[in-house]
């Protein structure tokens, strides 16, 4: 975040930094929340960008994979990829299965195939990580009803339609424990990918803080629902992360969302989204975020969600409540600033 150099804000973000490092110290001796060898994962979005990436990992680490996108000049690129991973770990685990599937899901029916043929290829769904998504940036007025509908199905429907079918299939049928050690919690899940817009909306990402700020409330509605039948859900809310999306996104991106995101949001690589994401699922963690800021921001936001490291993230959240006053005057200026050179919009028609 963009804060005054004022001995306050320096002592706070210094606070918080200890409050961080002691967490994941602690988090370092729990138990493993989400083992994944052996598993059958299903990873949307997974033909570039952070969905890739998570595939790539995953299947490092010995799970099964099915990959769900759209391009299929993409998903054969990707496969090609997590393949060579597969075939480098043979000998470790040498009956890894991989699935590429096309399909749109952003339609019921297209999430409903994706989900048949993942599970006829490498067999019932242990864990859905949904990855699809993406941003159009720009002014809400100057919209069209289309972009505002791209982007909901974009970004929610598609999460939302496969983890509504998935779901029904895991309620279905028992989990399949006796083919896992003891060790670890080998509990079902589902995980939605929001972003860090989710907790600190930002001037030109209108159209995608509403659908990412939905999947996390969804996260907290449907955690509670699946008490019911032990699966968990979580949400995982990254920064900019540096993939093909990102350089789409900048093309509309408006002037001051890039000053402001230059200030505050430094992009992330794939491959460590995917890295620190995971860690803080494999703690247990029901909103896992890929850096200091998204860190921040999430337990500044995080209510009644259920939080790893509770002492410390409550304590986090108190520095920020105030550091947040500064930032957000910051960003309201760097806003406040574009209207003063450029005037309002009616004082620049012409008569």
């Amino acid at each position: 975040m963009s804060l005054p150099d004022s001995p306050i804000v320096i002592g706070l973000t210094t606070v918080a930094a200890l409050i961080v490092a002691t967490s994941l110290t602690m988090g370092f001796f729990a138990k493993n929340q989400m083992p994944v060898a052996g598993r059958n994962i299903i990873v949307t979005g997974a033909s570039q960008g952070m969905g890739k990436a998570v595939a790539i990992l995953l299947a490092s680490l010995g799970a099964n994979v099915a990959i769900v996108a759209r391009d299929l000049t993409k998903l054969a690129a990707a496969a090609a990829e997590i393949q060579a991973v597969m075939d480098a770990n043979a000998s470790k685990y040498p009956d890894q299965k991989l699935a590429v599937i096309s399909a749109d899901l952003s339609e019921v029916e297209g999430a409903q195939r994706a989900v048949a043929e993942a599970e006829a290829q490498i067999g019932e769904t242990e864990i859905l990580w949904c990855c699809a998504g993406g941003a159009n940036p720009g002014f809400f007025r100057d919209y069209k009803p289309a972009d505002l509908e791209w982007s909901m199905k974009t970004n929610y429907w598609s999460a939302v339609y496969i983890a509504h079918n998935v779901i029904q299939l895991m309620t279905s049928r028992p989990p399949p424990t006796q083919k896992y050690p003891t060790n670890g919690n080998h509990q079902r899940k589902i995980i939605f990918t929001s972003s860090l817009v989710a907790f600190c909306p930002l001037v030109g990402y209108s159209s995608y803080s509403g659908p990412k700020a939905a999947l996390r409330a969804l996260t907290d509605t449907l955690r509670q629902e699946c008490l019911l039948y032990d699966i968990d859900v979580h949400c995982c809310c990254p920064g900019s992360i540096l993939s093909p999306g990102l350089d789409n996104e900048n093309l509309t991106k408006p002037d001051m969302l890039k000053e402001i995101e230059a200030e505050d949001d430094t992009p992330q690589t794939p491959e460590d989204v995917a890295k620190y994401c995971l860690e803080e699922l494999q703690r247990g963690q029901t909103l896992p975020v890929s850096s200091f800021l998204a860190r921040a921001a999430r337990s500044a936001m995080v209510g009644p969600t259920p939080r790893v490291g509770f002492l410390f993230e409550t304590l986090l959240s108190w520095a920020c409540a105030i550091v947040y006053i500064f930032v957000r005057r910051g960003h309201d200026g760097i806003v406040l600033r574009e209207r003063k050179a450029k005037g309002l919009p009616w004082e620049n028609r012409q008569v």
